[in-house]
């Protein structure tokens, strides 16, 4: 990701948005540094952290809006990259795919175990 020639690196203060919800999506983010919290309400929130990327859900979506707030939780630094820029990534590192629905299959599970507390 990091030698990414067609990637924006953006850095950016705590609490700034990186997209609004009802943006349209342009990209999906890298995180070099910092950590960023994306949120569709106050029991429905995701922190990504350095490695991570985000939120390429809503890049494939057929909506094409963004369905989150993304904020910064402290100094971030981001790599961002456009829709054939992803698609240019994935087609040089195809396994990236597989990492990517690992991490989602995480999350999920995560999810699941955290909501059983609210029951």
């Amino acid at each position: 990701m990091e030698e990414h020639p067609e990637g924006d690196r953006l850095t950016l203060p705590t609490g700034a948005l990186v997209f609004r919800r009802g943006e349209p999506v342009q990209a999906i983010h890298v995180v070099q540094r910092g950590l960023v919290e994306l949120s569709s309400g106050p029991r429905n929130r995701m922190r990504y952290g350095p490695g991570e990327l985000f939120f390429y859900e809503d890049l494939v979506a057929a909506t094409e809006y963004h369905s989150r707030d993304a904020k910064a939780l402290t100094p971030l630094a981001l790599i961002r990259l456009n829709r054939t820029g992803f698609l240019t990534l994935i087609h040089r590192h195809p396994t990236l795919v597989l990492d990517l629905l690992l991490k989602q299959h995480q999350r999920l599970r995560q999810q699941r175990s955290q909501a059983r507390h609210f029951y």
